[in-house]
């Protein structure tokens, strides 16, 4: 069944290694709530499982909100959210140590679009940015990463769930698709390890595409009040929580 609905990913950090348990309380308590109010249907957040040592070089973010969107008017009130929060930084209502690195908004893209609901034993993601590097096979590219590639990462039992995404405004060059795996059960490195352990003997059996790129990809772990299960927006417009680990 095709997928539907919105993915919105923040990508950000604190910028003063002192303030991040001030700033990780106000991204809760605060920001996560106002942008609830423009109609997200559940907001998660992550860190990175490595997350970067000061003054060394990095990845230029620590933690990944996603906000996601589904149903009727989801791209409506995804741009809305977009809206608010510039507003919010017009205002100045956001913490002086708040960095926003960078957003991707991505739509459900292909058979696998449909992504599992937040839950308590949510460890995380591997977020996987891919590509074919000849863009004449797209098309190809595309049918073996739903009927092989997908599946196959499925049956290595690194992953509770995976869906996909492409970028809602293509870029001229690098990745636009995302590949999004669910991680439950097992620990992030558990999950890397029994996906990396496959890929041999797919490879001697054909079945890696030679035209499939990997990008840019990273693995993030539950943080925050909500832990894996999120928080929502409750009938209200304001968020409601079923808990998680601290």
């Amino acid at each position: 069944m095709q997928g539907d609905g919105y993915l919105l990913m923040a990508f950000t950090r604190c910028n003063a290694p002192d303030r991040l348990e001030d700033w990780n309380d106000w991204y809760d308590e605060a920001h996560v709530p106002s942008l609830l109010k423009a109609g997200a249907d559940w907001v998660t957040r992550f860190e990175l499982s490595q997350q970067p040592v000061p003054g060394m070089p990095s990845i230029g973010f620590s933690h990944v909100a996603i906000y996601e969107f589904k149903g009727e008017g989801a791209e409506a009130r995804l741009d809305e959210t977009l809206r608010l929060n510039m507003d919010l930084q017009t205002r100045r209502e956001i913490h002086p140590h708040h960095c926003l690195i960078n957003v991707d908004v991505l739509k459900a893209h292909g058979a696998a679009g449909s992504k599992s609901e937040p839950a308590h034993d949510l460890e995380g993601h591997i977020l996987a940015y891919v590509m074919p590097n000849q863009p004449d096979r797209e098309s190809e590219w595309d049918a073996w990463v739903d009927s092989v590639h997908l599946p196959d990462m499925m049956d290595s039992g690194a992953f509770r769930a995976g869906s996909r995404w492409r970028r809602r405004s293509a870029l001229a060059y690098g990745a636009n698709d995302l590949t999004l795996y669910d991680v439950a059960g097992h620990e992030i490195h558990e999950a890397v390890s029994r996906s990396a352990a496959v890929m041999p003997e797919l490879a001697s059996r054909g079945r890696k595409l030679d035209c499939h790129v990997g990008g840019m990809s990273f693995t993030v772990r539950s943080c925050g009040q909500y832990g894996g299960a999120g928080v929502r927006a409750g009938a209200s417009g304001f968020g409601s929580h079923d808990g998680g680990r601290a």
